[in-house]
């Protein structure tokens, strides 16, 4: 496996990513021109080889809403994506609730993985959630839910960490059913934009996520993916002291894969570009569910 830093093609993603964010952040053609000229400028003198995709991801877009004054352009976009998610729900609850007991989790596993194509103005990748519903039929590239289920014992504190608004509808799926396998499941949205199209708490309740979870909390800070950096201690001490942790997204795998695992942790993803796919030794396109030990980093 490779370290999770930048790929040439990051500079072509984040670049992509910020001209779209700018577009729907104003319509003002002047302000536009100064956010790319800040962006570019941004660009080169922060991307390196040491350069870690979500944190300059999430410079960018605190660079873009500085100038622009809008914080979340991707709003209005998120709540079409959770109205999206809720129509298929239900279809998916009844193959769930028809899957064998010993099948579930890998069943859900796999419908929180197809959630996850949901990422907008990512080259190349197709977010249009009904699209992603044959991929029910793909077996997981990498599975690793049998490992997990091995770790769930009655009141295994599991911190489960979200990606995407709209995703976070399906990952209600996931949550119930660790919480059936025993599980004291707590998940975290991120707190606040500029988040790119992460879900915040709006969106968690929009979906019912609330209801699903034990407990529903956010991660303290206003940036992608986990940032212990611009964490409050309270979350650094719940991130410290879970017994598991479930981490959705390619941002959360970007920037947790830095540090240690404080816990045995599992990374469900789909692999949507060419580096974070290189990273898990996957290829493109496929969905993940990676377990790592306690202390693994790449």
């Amino acid at each position: 496996m490779n370290k999770m830093k930048v790929g040439s093609r990051c500079g072509y993603c984040l670049l992509h990513r910020g001209y779209n964010m700018i577009k729907l952040s104003t319509d003002d053609e002047e302000t536009r021109r100064e956010a790319m000229i800040a962006l570019l400028k941004l660009m080169g003198e922060d991307f390196n080889e040491e350069t870690v995709p979500s944190v300059l991801g999430a410079e960018r877009g605190r660079l873009i809403a500085r100038i622009t004054g809008c914080e979340d352009p991707y709003k209005e976009r998120k709540v079409k994506e959770n109205q999206g998610a809720l129509e298929i729900l239900p279809g998916l609850e009844k193959i769930l609730s028809e899957t064998p007991d010993e099948e579930k989790l890998r069943t859900a596993a796999k419908m929180a993985c197809l959630g996850n194509v949901i990422d907008y103005d990512v080259p190349g990748n197709n977010a249009d959630l009904s699209d992603a519903l044959k991929f029910l039929e793909v077996p997981l590239y990498i599975d690793d839910t049998d490992k997990l289920k091995q770790l769930i014992k009655k009141g295994t504190n599991l911190l489960f960490l979200t990606d995407n608004a709209g995703e976070v509808a399906l990952d209600t799926l996931l949550v119930k059913e660790l919480r059936r396998l025993g599980a004291y499941v707590t998940v975290a949205v991120k707190d606040g934009p500029p988040s790119l199209n992460d879900a915040l708490m709006e969106d968690a309740l929009m979906v019912g996520m609330d209801k699903a979870a034990d407990k529903l909390i956010t991660t303290g800070a206003k940036a992608i993916g986990v940032r212990l950096d611009e964490s409050p201690q309270w979350f650094i001490d719940l991130y410290n002291n879970a017994d598991v942790i479930v981490a959705k997204g390619m941002a959360n795998w970007e920037t947790m894969t830095e540090t240690p695992a404080p816990a045995p942790t599992i990374y469900l993803y789909r692999t949507k570009c060419e580096p974070v796919a290189r990273a898990v030794g996957a290829p493109e396109g496929e969905s993940i569910a990676f377990l790592v030990e306690k202390g693994w980093k790449l």
